[in-house]
C-alpha cells in the first residue's frame, strides 16, 4: 500500500515502480508527511505523490457508504473499467496535456469503493473522498508539473481510534504506539536508470517507464521531538 513501506521490506511491486516513474537521475527532497492528533480525529497532510496511497488507506477504514468525487486524468482509456465497476463518468479533454480527464461523483458500498481504487490505482486518482468522519481532500483535480512543489497536496482525516493501523502503515520501522504528531521527511537520491535501449529506439516513452532505477531513500521520522533516520537502498 504505501510504496516507502514496500521498499524497506523488500516487497517492491508495480505500484512502487510506478510512483517512480516520473524521477530521473538527481536528488529529490520530497513534501513532509505530517499527521496530528486533533480532537478524536488524526489529521494528515501529504505532498501529491501520497494521493493514491492516502485514498486506498482511508478507504480501507470506511464502512457504509462512500463518497468519490474528482478526477482521473491519463493518456489512457479507463472508460471501459469504469463501466465494468458500475460507475457514470464524463470523459473530457485535458487543457495544455495529451489525453482525457475522467470526472466521476458518485457513492458506492465501501467494498465497491476499494475495489475501484486497487483496480484504477497504477492511475493518479484525483479524487475526493468522503465516509462519515473519514475524508480525503485533494488540492487539485490534476496532475502537477514534474518539479513543481506540492506541500499538502492531499490532506486526511481519520479516527485516532485507528492510530494502530496509522503507525503499522506509515511508522513501519519505528518502535512508536502513539503520538501527538509526527512528520516524515524523505530524499530520494537517484543515482543511475537502467534503460532497455532497444525499447527506446520503437517506444521512447515506454522504455522511460519501464526503466528501473537505483540509489537510496534517506528517511527521517520526528515523532513529537524525538528524531530517527534510516536510509534504504532504492531499485524499482
Amino acid at each position: 500500500m504505501n510504496f516507502i513501506r514496500l521498499i524497506a521490506q523488500n516487497k517492491v511491486d508495480g505500484t512502487v515502480h510506478h510512483a517512480f516513474t516520473r524521477y530521473g537521475p538527481g536528488e529529490f527532497v520530497k513534501e513532509d508527511f505530517i499527521a496530528k492528533k486533533s480532537g478524536k480525529n488524526l489529521k494528515i497532510w501529504a505532498g501529491f505523490e501520497y494521493t493514491n496511497v492516502l485514498l486506498k488507506f482511508v478507504a480501507s477504514l470506511c464502512s457504509g457508504e462512500v463518497s468519490l468525487k474528482g478526477t482521473i486524468p491519463t493518456t489512457r482509456d479507463v472508460g471501459a473499467e469504469l463501466k465494468s465497476l458500475g460507475v457514470d463518468f464524463e470523459e473530457k479533454r485535458r487543457y495544455g496535456k495529451k489525453g482525457s480527464k475522467y470526472e466521476i461523483d458518485t457513492k458506492l458500498s465501501a467494498d465497491r469503493a476499494r475495489k475501484l481504487i486497487d483496480q484504477l490505482f497504477e492511475f493518479y486518482l484525483m479524487l475526493d473522498l468522503k465516509c462519515g468522519n473519514y475524508s480525503v481532500k485533494v488540492k487539485k483535480k490534476e496532475t502537477p508539473k514534474i518539479g513543481s512543489p506540492t506541500d499538502k497536496f492531499v490532506t486526511a482525516t481519520i479516527s485516532k481510534d485507528d492510530m494502530d493501523k496509522f503507525v503499522d502503515e506509515f511508522l513501519f520501522d519505528t518502535d512508536v504506539k502513539d503520538f501527538k504528531e509526527c512528520v516524515i521527511k524523505h530524499t530520494y537520491i537517484i543515482n543511475d536508470i537502467k534503460v532497455n535501449e532497444e525499447l527506446a529506439k520503437s517506444d521512447p516513452l515506454k522504455a522511460r517507464l519501464e526503466a528501473i532505477r537505483k540509489g537510496v531513500i534517506e528517511r527521517t521520522v520526528i515523532v513529537d521531538g524525538k528524531e530517527m533516520k534510516k536510509e534504504y537502498k532504492l531499485e524499482v
